[in-house]
């Protein structure tokens, strides 16, 4: 009901428009409407308060990024495609990507995180892209360090035990 009135609010208001003055558009009606009704919906249009939010809608409007031009298809319906269409272009060119990079690429990013996959999957920007190789050397590295950290207090484990050991014969010696 909301949309059917809004929709015809906007047919009268594109009605109106087509007049330079409130006083032309009052000789000339929408169609199927009395002088006593076309008279108030005139007022509304030429209220300072109806200009007000229009011109700020205006500039509103002129700011979003993403303009709805795909008639009944939905925003997430592009998107998938444009996700699909450049995996397959990815992987036809022997390249490939992590599900996080193509959303990154096909959705954008906004304020460090990746849209459409929540907060807490941060972006990957190309001053901070990591590779999947340079990852994988990294947790390789860091394997061989845990197993050096393992095997140095597995050394001094046996040092301090052997020294526990002498230290007890010393104490019984000296008794």
């Amino acid at each position: 009901m909301n949309t059917a009135y809004r929709t015809h609010r906007n047919r009268m208001f594109q009605h109106y428009s087509v007049f330079n003055s409130k006083e032309e558009a009052l000789e000339h009606p929408y169609p199927d409407m009395n002088k006593e009704e076309w008279t108030r919906v005139c007022d509304l249009f030429a209220s300072e308060e109806f200009q007000r939010r229009s011109a700020i809608n205006k500039e509103n409007r002129a700011k979003l990024k993403i303009v709805h031009t795909s008639g009944a298809r939905s925003f997430q319906r592009e998107s998938v495609e444009k996700m699909e269409a450049l995996q397959l272009q990815h992987e036809s060119e022997g390249k490939s990507y992590t599900e996080v990079e193509i959303f990154a690429e096909v959705l954008g990013t906004k304020a460090g995180y990746v849209q459409g996959l929540g907060r807490s999957v941060r972006s990957v920007g190309s001053s901070s892209s990591v590779s999947s190789v340079d990852l994988s050397r990294r947790l390789e590295e860091a394997r061989l360090q845990i197993e050096e950290m393992r095997a140095r207090q597995l050394e001094y484990e046996a040092l301090l035990s052997n020294g526990q050991i002498w230290s007890r014969r010393c104490e019984s010696i000296c008794r």
